[in-house]
């Protein structure tokens, strides 16, 4: 087999070449869940992805002959740097044909870019930020990804390791059966119980009438509660701004819950529909008739996974007994209310290693670790 030829995003072609590869990779792939192709399309377009205000990028393809067999995006996010200031370049959207050759030349082709950029190290894989599509599955290949989680190849791996990228941080994805794991356990019964009988505890749904300023009030907690996490970097207004535009219509008013003690919003969780489980077998294309699908199994027939994609405490609550025992409540509150609905899967995701208070808030849902994510670095 003759090496590929790696060559820079420059044309439109070469844009849809980059856009249309995972789905012509994976189609084979049982546990493949093609995603929308105009939501990925609007993710690398600046003027419907304001993450990408902070970006300076290069994609690239590898080619051999007519034939795209692999792809990659190498990138300096300016926002990370203002943040971290650790001189890191990033690179993502890794996806290729089971050939070491061909991973290797993508890697080199996103070094020697970042490199050239003048960056100290590489972090990756992650699609523009740690607020995207993060990390390289490295254990979980046996179920499908839900919305807005990355999917891959067990061969990766070790062609990425091989390359010198070493392990930086984990992310845990945990999957949570709706109608199991009751009763509680004792300590997450006793922690509702003190959130129901304390006066200054209160839960209340998300307000659709001001939907931007209660995104705003979410955000400004997720800032906040996860500002010393790994990677972390804050979302912007104007991300903010997008975000409300995007999630509205997926929301569910009791799917979205805000928690307040003393009258002070301190916490927050949203669950939304997997909106992969309905596209499955469309092929990303929503028209000409793709979008009735879509649109019965999301509306009428009802999708049976749904994920909980954010969730934030404000730091001052944190290891406090109200903040606890408010957030065990809004938990609980947010699974009923799912499973009411019609759920019967929840996805918990994505949860850093090391966030033992998180997982144990998993585990004591009755979740079930069941994918792990790797971000990679390496020293250049």
């Amino acid at each position: 087999m003759a090496d590929a030829d790696i060559i820079a995003v420059e044309t439109k072609a070469h844009i849809r070449a980059f856009l249309n590869f995972p789905y012509e990779l994976y189609k084979d792939d049982p546990q493949w869940r093609a995603p929308l192709r105009f939501e990925r399309a609007a993710q690398i377009t600046p003027e419907k992805n304001p993450v990408l205000h902070a970006i300076t990028d290069q994609k690239f393809l590898a080619m051999r002959g007519d034939k795209c067999v692999g792809r990659i995006a190498a990138f300096i996010n300016h926002s990370h740097q203002e943040q971290h200031k650790d001189g890191a370049g990033h690179f993502g959207f890794l996806d290729f044909e089971n050939n070491p050759e061909t991973g290797r030349a993508l890697l080199t082709a996103a070094q020697d870019w970042l490199m050239a950029k003048g960056a100290k190290k590489i972090l990756g894989p992650n699609q523009w930020s740690v607020n995207e599509e993060t990390g390289l599955l490295v254990d979980g290949f046996d179920t499908p990804p839900v919305v807005l989680m990355p999917f891959g190849q067990p061969y990766y791996q070790k062609i990425v390791e091989d390359f010198g990228f070493e392990k930086a941080t984990d992310m845990y994805a945990f999957q949570n059966n709706l109608h199991e794991g009751f009763p509680r356990p004792k300590t997450t019964q006793m922690m509702r119980r003190l959130a129901i009988k304390d006066k200054g505890i209160k839960l209340r749904p998300v307000n659709k009438s001001k939907f931007k300023e209660e995104i705003a009030i979410a955000m400004s907690i997720f800032n906040d509660a996860w500002s010393e996490n790994w990677g972390f970097v804050p979302f912007t207004d104007d991300q903010i701004d997008h975000m409300a535009k995007e999630m509205k219509p997926l929301v569910d008013k009791d799917l979205f819950q805000f928690g307040e003690i003393d009258g002070e919003v301190m916490t927050f969780g949203v669950i939304i529909p997997d909106i992969n489980s309905a596209a499955h077998g469309l092929n990303g294309k929503l028209f000409p008739f793709g979008i009735l699908k879509f649109l019965y199994r999301l509306k009428i027939k009802g999708v049976k996974q749904a994920r909980l994609p954010l969730l934030g405490l404000r730091k001052k609550a944190h290891n406090s007994r109200r903040g606890l025992a408010l957030t065990a409540h809004l938990c609980e509150t947010l699974f009923e209310n799912a499973r009411d609905k019609g759920f019967t899967q929840l996805e918990l995701s994505w949860i850093l290693e090391d966030n033992a208070s998180m997982i144990r808030i998993c585990e004591q849902a009755s979740s079930v670790k069941y994918k792990t994510y790797r971000m990679y670095e390496k020293q250049l």
